[in-house]
């Protein structure tokens, strides 16, 4: 088994490594290279330690996809958390033994990253969910749910057994709630899960507890959350959403014990959030924050990480790591380390010219060796639609050019986007180039 599990990462790295040669031209994107893996251990506070984090020596730069980064990475017998690297948003895969889902998805032009990190969490075997849950509506948590359900293209659809949802939601009727359509699309229905409700994970004897929502928030949906309790035989994680102020209130008003091994930072780490009282309720050994500072400036808020430090709690940011942050949580102990990137990021690949007229895109070479598209893919932020380059024929030759068309081009195209009307003709439309990894390779926008 474990052999197989090498093979197969094994071999989606070649296939990655192949598609995405070089470095990369993207200076907004530079800080995302692979670093070296760091071992983070919060010592329980039972234990009467010092609850601050230890770092261990750096393992060194152990790509996904390598036995020993398999081996070092997961573990069959502990709770695992990924908080995927997607900038101020949120996308959460937890593996409990065999058990497998995805808590929010990101926005939608992180595919790269989440669809890798699942790969990664799927440990090798088939890729399916047992569950996604949306903790609210927000696109940045929402916005990939869209490729997830196979949103044309080449875009992988993974199969889902079950989706769920916050039971309050505010700004969308119910036939438009992003999990309703998603759930519509392949047939499925949708939970809508409250206060009281409790989900077991398999036969793992583990259990997410649903503690919110309890009321309907009509001002802000963020105060809708969907707010999860792991309890598990090796520790507790206690996940957020974008809970704020108005709705910890209420659940702290329930007297519940809230106490957890790992906390994951409601809305980011915005001043919004996390009183003194909710750290303390909390004493989370590991405070987990998804955001990017540059993208959402003031977060994560300097007095929320010093509240959770003073509840005792070892703060962590998903933009310090790769591709994401993974949490183990093993008999009450929590640990974190930093997940590279399994490949270098492309280079010598740009967009030429985004063609309105003729609704086309046109990339071009640079570098001096070829480079191989495949899994790489395009993002028009006008029309929030994505295209993923094939498996095969989307190979870019030095200094020649390969033209993306659409069922509205009248000229030559080498590849065809299966949609018309890709390029606003009246607006300014953004295209943005990722590679396979979610890393931006090169943007452009229409001229208009």
């Amino acid at each position: 088994m474990k052999h197989a599990v090498m093979m197969a990462l094994l071999a989606l790295l070649a296939l990655a490594l192949a598609g995405c040669a070089g470095g990369r031209q993207a200076a907004d994107d530079a800080a995302s290279t692979a670093v070296p893996e760091a071992a983070v251990t919060a010592a329980p506070e039972e234990a009467g330690e010092d609850p601050a984090v230890e770092t261990a020596q750096p393992t060194g730069d152990v790509p996904i996809g390598e036995a020993e980064g398999v081996d070092a990475l997961m573990s069959d017998a502990a709770v695992q958390l990924l908080a995927v690297n997607v900038g101020k948003g949120d996308a959460l895969i937890l593996r409990v033994g065999e058990y497998l889902c995805l808590i929010d998805t990101g926005k939608p032009w992180v595919m790269g990253r989440v669809s890798r990190a699942l790969e990664m969490m799927s440990a090798g075997g088939e890729l399916r969910l047992d569950a996604v849950f949306i903790t609210h509506t927000d696109e940045d948590h929402t916005g990939g749910l869209t490729w997830l359900t196979g949103g044309g293209g080449e875009m992988p659809q993974i199969e889902v057994e079950n989706w769920c949802a916050s039971a309050m939601y505010t700004g969308v009727k119910a036939d438009k709630h992003p999990v309703a359509k998603a759930a519509t699309a392949l047939g499925a229905e949708v939970r809508w899960l409250r206060r009281g409700d409790e989900i077991p994970l398999g036969d793992t004897g583990a259990v997410l507890k649903v503690l919110a929502p309890v009321s309907l928030y009509k001002d802000k949906d963020d105060n809708n959350s969907l707010v999860m309790l792991l309890e598990s035989p090796e520790g507790k994680m206690l996940l957020t959403g974008d809970m704020e102020l108005p709705e910890e209130a209420e659940l702290l008003g329930y007297g519940d014990d809230l106490s957890c091994a790992v906390l994951k930072v409601p809305n980011h780490g915005d001043d919004d959030t996390t009183s003194e009282a909710f750290a303390r309720a909390a004493g989370a050994q590991l405070a987990v924050i998804s955001t990017d500072s540059q993208e959402k400036p003031g977060t994560p808020d300097i007095d929320v990480v010093g509240r959770l430090e003073a509840a005792g709690s070892r703060v962590v940011v998903t933009q310090d790591s790769g591709l994401g942050l993974l949490v183990t949580l093993s008999g009450g102990v929590a640990s974190v380390r930093d997940v590279p990137f399994g490949a270098p990021a492309v280079s010598g690949v740009y967009i030429a010219e985004v063609d309105a007229s003729d609704d086309r895109i046109v990339l071009g070479c640079s570098g001096g060796e070829a480079v191989d598209l495949a899994g790489c893919y395009l993002y028009s932020d006008r029309g929030d639609e994505m295209y993923a380059f094939p498996s095969h024929g989307a190979v870019l030759e030095p200094g020649k050019y390969l033209t993306v068309g659409t069922n509205s081009t009248d000229g030559d195209f080498d590849l065809l986007w299966d949609d018309k009307k890709v390029v606003n003709k009246k607006k300014t439309d953004v295209f943005s180039l990722y590679d396979s990894w979610g890393r931006l390779i090169d943007r452009r926008d229409n001229g208009l």
